[in-house]
């Protein structure tokens, strides 16, 4: 639908197809760190559509962008809930592999602490709308 409107909403369309690759890629090889990475790009991507939106009123109002809206605001909580489900499944893992008498267990299996999913605060913050048309 976007690939209607101008070069740069060709190219925000491409980053958000390339980063949700990139999702999938790192969910499938387990790598925890890639994965945040490539979420924090799909999230900065799926933000530059909402920036198109706003520069395009007629855009705004069509009803196949109000669904894609409806479904992205929908990934975006799902993204977040899923981060939040991770990383405290983590810490309980953490704190549970320290305490008596899992801790004998942990050592005896050589269990290690796992990494908390951590993100920048620039992949964090909305998308700068004046930046992007400036």
């Amino acid at each position: 639908m976007c690939k209607q409107y101008k070069q740069f909403e060709q190219e925000t369309l491409q980053r958000v197809i390339e980063a949700r690759s990139m999702v999938q890629t790192a969910r499938q090889g387990q790598d925890v760190e890639a994965l945040g990475k490539a979420e924090g790009m799909l999230r900065m991507g799926l933000g530059n559509i909402f920036a198109v939106a706003e520069a395009y009123p007629e855009l705004k109002t069509n009803e196949n962008f109000m669904q894609l809206q409806a479904r992205i605001t929908g990934l975006e909580n799902g993204i977040a809930d899923r981060r939040e489900l991770y990383n405290e499944s983590v810490n309980i893992y953490n704190v549970g592999i320290e305490q008596f008498p899992a801790v004998l267990i942990a050592n005896m299996f050589s269990y290690q602490p796992k990494p908390l999913l951590e993100f920048a605060a620039t992949e964090k913050a909305d998308v700068d709308l004046k930046s992007l048309f400036s």
